[in-house]
C-alpha cells in the first residue's frame, strides 16, 4: 500500500511510549517516523504517559495535529495474573483510542510494535501499518536459552508460548509491515507470504552527534547506553558490570563504567558507588556528552533482537565499539574495522583490554 502525501489525509499514530529525539532506541525511531509523516499528513499521536513525555511534546508539536499522552490505569493484581497474552493492556489507553477512532476519520493507523495491536478495536475498518522494530521470536528464544535458573527459564518459556500464540493468531490483517533490516524482511515474508514488507532501517541525526575530539581519556571510561529497564539491556549491563568490568579493573584500577539511560532496573541501581567505579545515570538530557566522555563502548548482548540505535550513536561519536554477533545484528559493519565482535567472556575482556591499551 502506498500513502500519497496529501495534506488533508489524517493518520493515527499509536506509540508504546513518547517518541523523542533525546531518548535513543525505539523512541528515536518513532520520532523520525513522526517527523516524516507529520510533514506529509495531518498526524494524531496517542501514547502512554512516559518519562520525558513533557519535553518530548515540545519537539513533537510542530509535526502533530494533536498529541495525547494517557496516564496509566494501574488496575489490580488480578488483571496482571489473569493476563493470557504476552502484553499488558491498559484500559485507560484502550478507551482513548476507541474514542478517537469513533469520532474522527482516518486514512490509516500506524501501530508501533506488536504490543500496541491489542489496542485496536476489533471492528476497525482502515488500513493498518505495523512497525515491528524486531520481527519474530528471536528475542524470546534467546532469553530462554541464555537465562539460568528453573524459575527464570519457566517464566521465559511461558512468555515464549504467549508470544507464539499472539504471533500466530492475534495479528490483524495489516496493509503493510515495517521492519528494520533485510534479515527481518526475509523472516517476515517467509512467515507471512503475500504481506507487503518494507525495510525502514534505524538511523540517527549525525548533525546532533559529532565525532569526539581525539585524545587519551584519564581515567578510561567503559560506556554502555540504552533503556535500562528493557530486559535485554538489563542483561547486557549486568553482564558488563559483574563479569567484564571487574577484569578490566584488575588491569586498569582507575577505570570507570558508565551505564547511561532511563528507567534503570533496581539491580543496576545497586551497583553504583564510588568504590565500584560504576555510575548509573538514569535519564539524561543529552547523550552526546556521555558518548564523548567514553573511551570504549561495550554492548555484550546475548538476548534481544532487532537493530540497536545506540550502536549507531556510538559510531557517530567515533567510539571504539565492542559487541557480540547478536548486538550488531541488522547493521552492516565490517568486523575489526568498524566494530570488534566477541562472543564469550574471555574474548570480550581481552578485546576491551586490547583497545584500552592502544588508544590510537
Amino acid at each position: 500500500m502506498t500513502l500519497e502525501p496529501v495534506r488533508q489525509a489524517r493518520i493515527l499514530f499509536l506509540a508504546p511510549n513518547p517518541p523523542s529525539p533525546r531518548a535513543g532506541g525505539g523512541a528515536l525511531r518513532m520520532y523520525h517516523l513522526v517527523r516524516f509523516l507529520g510533514e506529509r499528513f495531518d498526524l494524531d499521536l496517542i501514547a502512554p504517559t512516559g518519562e520525558g513525555g513533557i519535553k518530548a511534546e515540545v519537539h513533537l508539536q510542530k509535526f502533530c495535529s494533536s498529541i495525547e499522552f494517557v496516564p496509566p490505569d494501574p488496575g489490580g493484581v488480578l488483571r496482571r495474573i489473569c493476563r493470557i497474552g504476552p502484553y499488558e493492556k491498559d484500559p485507560a489507553l484502550a478507551r482513548v483510542i476507541r474514542r478517537r477512532v469513533d469520532t474522527r476519520t482516518y486514512a490509516a493507523v500506524q501501530v508501533e510494535k506488536p504490543a500496541m495491536l491489542s489496542y485496536l478495536p476489533k471492528d476497525l475498518r482502515m488500513p493498518i501499518i505495523l512497525d515491528t522494530w524486531a520481527y519474530g521470536l528471536a528475542g524470546p528464544l534467546r532469553a530462554l536459552r541464555h537465562e539460568a535458573g528453573i524459575l527464570t527459564r519457566a517464566r521465559n518459556l511461558l512468555q515464549l508460548v504467549r508470544f507464539s500464540l499472539f504471533d500466530a493468531f492475534c495479528w490483524p490483517d495489516t496493509s503493510c509491515i515495517l521492519v528494520v533490516s533485510e534479515e527481518d524482511r526475509i523472516r517476515c515474508q517467509h512467515a507471512r507470504p503475500g504481506r507487503q514488507v518494507l525495510v525502514i532501517p534505524n538511523g540517527i541525526d549525525c548533525a546532533a552527534i559529532k565525532p569526539k575530539a581525539l585524545g587519551c581519556e584519564s581515567p578510561p571510561v567503559v560506556l554502555f547506553t540504552g533503556d535500562m529497564g528493557f530486559a535485554p539491556n538489563v542483561d547486557a549491563a549486568l553482564f558488563l558490570a559483574c563479569r567484564i568490568f571487574p577484569e578490566i579493573r584488575r588491569v586498569h584500577p582507575n577505570a570507570e563504567l558508565h551505564l547511561v539511560g532511563r528507567n534503570p532496573d533496581s539491580r543496576l541501581q545497586r551497583l553504583t558507588g564510588s568504590h565500584s567505579g560504576i555510575t548509573v545515570t538514569g535519564a539524561v538530557e543529552e547523550m552526546a556528552p556521555y558518548l564523548h566522555a567514553g573511551t570504549v563502548y561495550v554492548a555484550p548482548h546475548f538476548t534481544g533482537a532487532g537493530t540497536r540505535t545506540k550502536l549507531l550513536e556510538a559510531m557517530a561519536a567515533g567510539l571504539a565499539i565492542v559487541t557480540t554477533s547478536i548486538g550488531i545484528e541488522g547493521i552492516e559493519a565490517s568486523p575489526d574495522r568498524e566494530v570488534v565482535i566477541a562472543n564469550d567472556l574471555p574474548s570480550l575482556v581481552a578485546t576491551v583490554l586490547r583497545l584500552l591499551g592502544n588508544p590510537h
